[in-house]
């Protein structure tokens, strides 16, 4: 009932989709451990964000506490077999500007983008989620995207 308002949620403190999938199903499953405990203190939509967020400011904490890692031991945590590192350092620049581009984009078109790219649904199953019909979901995907090429020609990203 609440799953898509606490990943919107989530996502606006965490600014990390992939997080935020870990986070909200971390929340319901905490939520499912403390029986109804919340009952006497709160609603449940309530108590369910709450754990929420204190969820997601626990990961900013530590995200901030393993961001200091020697440079030796970052680079050897980069290298694998197939890659050299500055394809991977290069690719995961890549795919951080993109994430950027895409948390700038209206809700929508940020919604519609993640669930048939990242979500890898259907425009049916989009449609489901988001309320409207087949062809809506193509037309707004369309839109999205071409807001998105916008959004990463003005940042210099891509090249017109």
């Amino acid at each position: 009932m609440y799953i898509d308002e606490l990943s919107k949620f989530i996502f606006l403190i965490v600014k990390d989709y992939y997080e935020t999938k870990h986070l909200t199903m971390e929340a319901f499953a905490r939520l499912a451990a403390s029986g109804s405990a919340f009952m006497k203190k709160s609603t449940l939509k309530t108590y369910l964000f709450a754990i929420g967020k204190n969820l997601a400011l626990r990961y900013l904490k530590m995200r901030k506490k393993s961001q200091h890692i020697p440079y030796e031991e970052a680079l050897k945590s980069l290298v694998n077999e197939d890659d050299e590192p500055y394809s991977l350092l290069e690719r995961k620049e890549t795919n951080r500007m993109v994430a950027e581009a895409i948390n700038e984009l209206k809700s929508e078109h940020r919604d519609v983008l993640l669930y048939l790219y990242f979500d890898e649904m259907s425009y049916i199953q989009a449609g489901r989620i988001m309320k409207k019909s087949e062809s809506q979901i193509r037309g707004l995907a369309h839109r999205a995207k071409e807001s998105l090429k916008r959004k990463l020609e003005s940042d210099g990203f891509i090249k017109r």
